[in-house]
């Protein structure tokens, strides 16, 4: 068992860049966050990472990991379907009111993919299907981030989802996002 809300002084001293990468001073979730993993697979990891900036990460290991994105399963429990489907629709909803004034209005069609990142908050990276019905109805994909730091839910970020040919590396990074705050340059945030 993991307890998210234990973030002990290893991780303070990681998040200063004091940690080492001995095992002997790990604490009781350290021993399996990026760092432990083998060389092969922590590559494809950080490669994932980068390339869909935390959003289609394969799974490496199965379960909540401490400190790694992991894919969550949408069909195997209803429960967890539906807290993702509740931060897709506080995304969505987050997004009708910040433009409302320009008439721009989405509803969900569909939870498509989510993504999450236990750190001392669970940070959900979420790929939707939404219809914008300022545009005729038509249906869209989109991308969103919510953290959920318990009571308080917030959405960091919200972008169209991007073309594989306007990802990381094209030239064209970051350019469909509606606002941002997940990322810092074009880096993404540990935990926080």
């Amino acid at each position: 068992f993991i307890n998210p809300m234990d973030s002990g002084e290893s991780d303070k001293k990681r998040m200063q860049g004091e940690d080492s990468d001995s095992d002997s001073d790990l604490g009781p979730c350290d021993g399996i966050d990026e760092r432990s993993l083998p060389d092969e697979e922590r590559a494809l990891y950080r490669s994932a990472v980068a390339k869909s900036e935390g959003f289609d990460v394969p799974e490496i290991i199965a379960g909540y990991l401490f400190n790694l994105i992991q894919p969550r399963d949408l069909n195997t429990y209803y429960h967890a379907f539906l807290i993702y489907k509740e931060r897709t629709q506080l995304a969505i909803d987050e997004y009708n009111r910040r433009f409302a004034e320009t008439n721009a209005k989405l509803e969900l069609v569909k939870v498509s993919k989510v993504m999450a990142h236990l750190y001392d908050n669970i940070r959900y990276y979420i790929t939707f299907e939404a219809r914008d019905l300022a545009d005729g109805g038509k249906t869209k994909t989109y991308q969103a981030v919510v953290r959920d730091a318990i009571p308080e839910i917030s959405v960091l970020s919200f972008r169209l989802k991007p073309a594989e040919y306007e990802q990381v590396g094209s030239g064209n990074h970051g350019k469909e996002w509606i606002w941002e705050g997940h990322l810092v340059n074009g880096h993404l945030l540990p935990g926080g």
